[in-house]
C-alpha cells in the first residue's frame, strides 16, 4: 500500500498537468475538412487569392487605409475607448469572466491554426466588436477589435496595437497578417 499511494499521486499530478485541452470540433478542424485549409483551398489562401490579400487589396490594409488603422481612427482604438479594452473593462476580461476562457470546460469559440493546420490557439468572441485571443496553453495573449466588416486589429492585453490584423477569408474564417501585410500563415476557423 505504501508503494501504490506515491504511484497514484504521481499519476494524478501528471494527469492534472496535461488535462487542459479543448475538444476540437470537426466543423472547425482543417485536418478533418480540407475545405477549411488554406493549403488545400486556394480561395482561403491569401497567397493565391488577391481579393483577401492586403498587399494587393489596400481596402483591407491598415497601413494604406486610415479608416481601419487604430493609430488614425480613434474610434477603433481601445486606448481611447474603455468599452473595447478588456484590460480596463472587467466585463470583457477573461480573467474576471471565466465563460470567455478556453480552460472553461463549457467554452465555445474559434480556433487558431498555423500554416500546417496545427492548433496553436483559441479565440473567444466576447462581443460583435471584440474577440479575445489565447495561446495553445490557454494563456490570454491579447484581443482583436473590429475595424470594419471582416477586419479586426490585434492588441496586446494592455490595449497596444501590435500591427497585426485579421481579414475575412471570404468563406469560413480569418487570416492573420503582420504590419507589412504579410500573411503569417495563421488562420482562424
Amino acid at each position: 500500500m505504501n508503494k501504490t499511494l506515491p504511484l497514484f499521486l504521481a499519476a494524478a499530478l501528471l494527469f492534472q498537468a496535461t488535462a487542459f485541452s479543448q475538444a476540437l470540433e470537426n466543423r472547425h478542424d482543417p485536418k478533418v475538412d480540407i475545405n477549411l485549409s488554406p493549403s488545400f483551398n486556394g480561395t482561403l489562401n491569401p497567397e493565391k487569392n488577391s481579393y483577401i490579400n492586403p498587399k494587393y487589396n489596400w481596402n483591407i490594409n491598415p497601413m494604406h487605409n486610415n479608416d481601419v488603422n487604430p493609430e488614425f481612427n480613434s474610434s477603433i482604438n481601445p486606448l481611447n475607448h474603455y468599452e473595447l479594452n478588456p484590460d480596463v473593462n472587467k466585463t470583457l476580461n477573461p480573467m474576471y469572466h471565466n465563460e470567455y476562457h478556453p480552460k472553461n470546460p463549457f467554452w465555445k469559440g474559434l480556433y487558431i491554426f498555423n500554416r500546417s493546420d496545427e492548433l496553436i490557439g483559441y479565440i473567444s468572441v466576447a462581443t460583435q466588436q471584440l474577440m479575445l485571443s489565447f495561446d495553445a496553453q490557454g494563456e490570454w495573449t491579447g484581443f482583436f477589435v473590429k475595424a470594419a466588416p471582416g477586419i479586426y486589429n490585434h492588441f496586446d492585453v494592455k490595449g497596444v496595437w501590435d500591427g497585426k490584423y485579421l481579414c475575412f477569408d471570404s468563406v469560413f474564417g480569418y487570416n492573420l497578417f503582420d504590419k507589412d501585410g504579410n500573411w503569417t500563415g495563421q488562420h482562424i476557423k
